[in-house]
């Protein structure tokens, strides 16, 4: 057996030898793949509390044509008992206000989201509007 593997992705090499062993390992508290936070929640004045992540893009398939295209979503990690899940959501608003402040923001950095339903858009189309609150730590 080799004791080098290359990933074509990256070209890069592991060196077998230095791979610890997986019988001692425990799984982390967060899970990656998570899920999708529907860009419209179910219920107005839902909120979550959550840590910025950072931001991906996926790919969706158009309902109304079936074509596929790429949507940026913004990702967080939700708290649940003690374990973290990934969520992550493309509403255009709330990957557009994350996107503007893109520079400042730190992964980690806890929010206050509240989806306040839809709102109509200079173009006339529905979308979702949210609140957004940065939390800061009580002294």
């Amino acid at each position: 057996m080799s004791k080098e593997l290359t990933t074509p992705a990256q070209n890069n090499q592991i060196v077998l030898a230095n791979l610890p062993d997986l019988s001692k390992m425990e799984p982390a508290p967060t899970e990656l793949l998570g899920e999708y936070w529907s860009p419209s929640p179910e219920n107005i004045g839902e909120t979550k509390r959550v840590f910025f992540s950072g931001f991906t893009t996926q790919t969706v398939i158009e309902p109304a044509t079936g074509e596929e295209r790429e949507l940026d979503v913004v990702l967080f990690l939700e708290k649940q008992g003690n374990t973290y899940r990934t969520i992550r959501n493309g509403s255009a608003r709330l990957v557009g206000v994350f996107s503007q402040f893109a520079t400042q923001l730190v992964p980690g950095q806890p929010f206050e989201i509240t989806y306040l339903g839809k709102k109509k858009t200079n173009t006339g189309k529905l979308a979702d509007n949210w609140k957004v609150t940065p939390l800061i730590l009580k002294s």
